[in-house]
């Protein structure tokens, strides 16, 4: 994988495969506590999305008109360059947990059981649902000419009044040099065309996790997934949206129990 910036891969070659993909403003790292505990079991890609980690960043698209479509191909060359011979159980948050539930439907590559911790799928929601209308708003702050008010109100949102204000200088700069991946990321999102009943076509076992204290975006949308997906579970974590982060512990056990049982039923 060393000829591909930010795939980073983990495990025991040969064991099942695991595909993880993290949220927006984030990368791979996210990831770090599952991978150690699930390492001796899995073959493990995790991929820093472009823009992010040591990804490229995306190149001669405008960021109204970025689609999941232009974030795919990396990641399938990633998988094809793994030489995987069993279907995949994908792992995916927020922006990385919509992005999996495209590939858990489309199947462009074969998979086994799909994880998503509060997928932001906006575009199944519709244009008159107040948390539509909501996150209209905190993507429309993106395009504004000063980033650091964008990041500002996208990172505050996500977790609490002041939360950006309050990291060390050091994340803010981090940050706010990927404020226009992150407008590109809310422009595949709402710009995705697949809808709402597209979904009822996903043919594989699904655990979608919420957080307790999560924003109603992120809530709308998971409430119409579990509406239609035909095998999934639910379970909530006394988390936020960021809970793979912020409570990483919990939300991994449940991530693993769902594993175990699948691999026994």
């Amino acid at each position: 994988m060393m000829d591909l910036p930010g795939v980073h891969r983990f495990g025991a070659v040969g064991k099942a495969p695991m595909l993880l993909l993290h949220s927006s403003q984030s990368n791979s790292g996210q990831w770090r506590a599952l991978i150690q505990q699930v390492q001796a079991d899995y073959d493990i890609l995790a991929i820093d999305l472009l823009g992010y980690g040591k990804a490229p960043a995306v190149q001669d698209i405008e960021p109204e008109a970025f689609r999941f479509a232009d974030e795919l191909p990396r990641v399938l060359e990633a998988v094809k360059a793994a030489d995987w011979r069993q279907p995949i159980t994908l792992v995916g948050h927020s922006y990385g947990g919509a992005l999996a539930l495209k590939l858990a439907l489309e199947q462009p590559v074969p998979v086994r059981q799909l994880v998503v911790y509060e997928p932001v799928a906006f575009h199944v929601l519709t244009a008159n649902e107040p948390a539509r209308q909501e996150i209209e708003v905190i993507a429309a702050q993106m395009y504004q000419a000063d980033e650091t008010a964008a990041t500002r109100g996208f990172v505050d949102y996500w977790n609490q009044p002041g939360f950006f204000d309050a990291l060390p200088e050091r994340m803010r700069q981090g940050m706010t040099l990927q404020a226009k991946k992150v407008t590109m990321d809310f422009a595949a999102l709402m710009g995705e065309p697949h809808k709402l009943a597209d979904y009822r076509n996903v043919q594989v076992p699904v655990l979608l996790l919420q957080g307790q204290y999560t924003q109603e975006s992120a809530r709308c949308v998971a409430h119409h997934l579990l509406q239609v997906l035909p095998d999934v579970q639910t379970q909530t974590i006394q988390a936020g949206h960021m809970g793979p982060i912020t409570h990483a512990n919990d939300v991994n056990q449940a991530i693993i129990g769902f594993l175990e049982h699948q691999l026994v039923s």
